[in-house]
């Protein structure tokens, strides 16, 4: 696996840092994320049959999510979810 430096993300290894930001200021937070082919392939087809942009599915996807008040995690995380770090 290469390192991604070059191509604007952290070098594989970092402590993920979370994003700043302040919803007072009215403007739409754009994260910007990088998709496996596979995975993007698997969002785009989503999102058409869907007939919706990928922020609107991803919006969607998170408000449909239930946050655990004791942890602030979705609810049942991670034991209900795998996860994998991209490669």
């Amino acid at each position: 696996m290469k390192d991604r430096r070059g191509a604007g993300g952290p070098p594989r290894g970092t402590r993920f840092r979370a994003p700043h930001y302040d919803p007072t200021t009215g403007e739409a937070y754009r994260p910007g994320s990088n998709f496996e082919p596979h995975n993007a392939v698997k969002l785009l087809n989503i999102c058409e049959r869907l007939d919706t942009s990928v922020a609107g599915f991803l919006n969607t996807m998170v408000e449909l999510l239930e946050v655990d008040p004791r942890t602030g995690q979705p609810v049942g995380w991670p034991n209900a979810v795998r996860l994998k770090e991209a490669g």
